[in-house]
């Protein structure tokens, strides 16, 4: 009697549990439907628009010729993976975005991103298309552009370098449950950011000192440089790298170890070097974020980043 009543309880318990799980997975498909909770909506850019690379150095990449409306912005790829439109094949120059989801143009549209904004700048004869793709270290991002780079070409490379151009990326499938739970998605950033135990600016600078300075993150820049010196020598590129700050506070900066780092490795390899910061350095710095939930670089931001990459490129 007492197996047959132990196991009536489970079986109520578990199905409590389930219904539970599926009205708390209404409730934050309701509550995120604005398409502004940052998590989620990084969590379908993930979903919609990428796939895993066949390349374990890059990673992950881009579907090609794919659409979504993430952030209540749309992000639409070409047949290479890129965002904006298709490369232009009767361009006499080309120049080519290099970077993570600051150089995408995360939160804003393409003709805002710094894609947009340059090919308005530039004399029509140049074609500027963008290979930025979010979650990348600078490592992967080169590595990326090396193989679409093998089907066109580019004169000119901008790569943005941002904080987390050191990051150890470790790109694995989520599980069915993250996969097609936003619920266990949220649960699992807050597990995660827990589980760190990093709060607050002075955490924010200690992690990023040791992602700098450590032997991974080294290695990480080494590599990124390495294949970009490569391709100047094989594609006869030019290369600017760009330092893009830590987008917390541009007036009150403690981070700069990582434009010193990057300026360092820039005139090591012979490449043209631009700091962005004192660009940005004067306004409020929530003036150039795409929200107050997210510090993503807004349309104001790339104005003033675009005409200072614009003067550096040879007419």
């Amino acid at each position: 009697m007492w197996i047959r009543s132990w196991g009536r309880n489970l079986l109520l318990m578990s199905l409590g549990i389930i219904l539970a799980l599926l009205a708390g997975e209404g409730v934050v498909r309701v509550a995120t439907m604005d398409q502004q909770n940052y998590v989620i909506e990084m969590w379908r850019y993930a979903k919609l628009l990428k796939e895993k690379s066949p390349d374990p150095e890059i990673g992950h990449q881009h579907l090609p010729n794919h659409s979504a409306t993430l952030q209540n912005v749309i992000i639409q790829t070409n047949e290479f993976g890129m965002r904006g439109p298709r490369p232009d094949s009767h361009a006499q120059h080309r120049v080519a975005i290099v970077g993570d989801s600051i150089a995408l143009g995360w939160g804003i549209s393409d003709q805002q991103s710094l894609r947009g904004q340059l090919a308005q700048r530039l004399p029509e004869k140049f074609d500027v298309v963008n290979a930025g793709v979010g979650n990348m270290n600078m490592a992967q991002s080169v590595k990326l552009w090396s193989k679409i780079n093998q089907k066109i070409k580019a004169d000119t490379l901008i790569v943005l370098v941002t904080p987390r151009a050191t990051a150890k990326v470790i790109t694995q499938e989520p599980g069915w449950f993250v996969k097609h739970s936003e619920l266990a998605a949220l649960a699992l950033t807050f597990i995660k950011q827990l589980m760190s135990g990093e709060f607050g600016e002075q955490a924010l600078l200690h992690g990023y000192q040791q992602q700098w300075q450590s032997e991974a993150g080294q290695a990480i820049l080494t590599s990124a440089f390495n294949q970009l010196k490569h391709i100047t020598q094989v594609h006869n590129a030019r290369v600017i790298i760009a330092s893009v700050p830590e987008m917390h506070d541009f007036n009150h900066y403690q981070f700069g170890f990582m434009e010193q780092e990057t300026k360092r490795y820039a005139e090591q390899y012979g490449f043209t070097y631009i700091d962005l910061l004192p660009l940005l350095q004067g306004a409020p710095t929530s003036s150039f974020w795409v929200s107050p939930q997210d510090i993503h670089l807004n349309a104001a931001a790339f104005e003033i980043i675009s005409k200072a990459i614009a003067d550096k490129i040879p007419r």
